[in-house]
């Protein structure tokens, strides 16, 4: 029925809140380390590098969640196994059913995917920014 449109809501929900809470955290950090480190303000190039290696650490952290979304959501089409009883019923049986590197066995192709989306976004983003700024200071952004 309807509800089926809602299957995995909670658990990918729960997945994706902090995975992007972590990666806008982990770029913030960062943007501090480079400006500390070199004394001005990141390169476009720079922001879409550190966008990569916070994107990267946030799916090597997030990943497991992510395994047990994907397992919850998909269980319907195997009718044949012993259906999870939910987020944490599914992290122990995976855990002792198939070890611990089964939360990251999709890493290679979910990092492939990821981290150059999100370092150009927060490249992008980034660039705006300053483009925003620098129009509002010109007083050219203004709608009078």
């Amino acid at each position: 029925g309807v509800m089926g449109f809602y299957t995995g809501w909670w658990p990918g929900l729960a997945g994706k809140i902090p995975s992007y809470a972590l990666t806008w955290t982990l770029f913030q950090q960062l943007k501090r380390v480079n400006l500390r480190i070199l004394h001005r303000t990141p390169t476009d190039i720079e922001n879409a590098a550190m966008g990569c290696l916070a994107s990267a650490t946030a799916v090597c952290v997030m990943i497991p969640m992510d395994t047990i979304k994907t397992r919850l959501v998909t269980q319907l089409n195997y009718p044949d196994l012993i259906p999870y009883k939910g987020i944490v019923d599914c992290a122990i049986r995976i855990s002792k059913e198939e070890g611990v590197r089964a939360f990251y066995r999709g890493l290679t192709p979910r990092l492939c995917s990821v981290v150059p989306m999100i370092g150009i976004q927060f490249g992008v983003y980034e660039f705006m920014k300053k483009v925003v700024v620098e129009r509002d200071v010109s007083g050219s952004g203004g709608v009078k």
